[in-house]
């Protein structure tokens, strides 16, 4: 049952406040929704996002999209996430 969790990836680098903000704000809306969630460094070796995000972590991707950058707005989040999950629930 665990696989069926939504999965989200926050792409983060050091010394970021917000990163640490956001990653807090994420914990308080997995206790309501819950999802996987998988950390990326953008400047870690091998990973291509410092291009693509270097300017807008912390950068929350769901099913490969942007659902949030720089701020996290929990409420907003929360029902992003809620309608992903209803639609996983709906294919057959």
């Amino acid at each position: 049952m665990a696989s069926s969790l939504l999965r989200l990836t926050l792409f983060t680098k050091a010394n970021c406040g917000l990163c640490t903000t956001a990653k807090e704000a994420l914990m308080r809306v997995q206790t309501k929704v819950p999802f996987h969630l998988d950390q990326v460094d953008i400047y870690a070796p091998g990973k291509e996002a410092a291009q693509k995000y270097m300017f807008d972590v912390p950068v929350v991707e769901l099913n490969g999209r942007v659902a949030m950058m720089h701020r996290i707005d929990e409420p907003k989040l929360i029902d992003i996430l809620q309608q992903e999950a209803s639609k996983g629930k709906s294919k057959p």
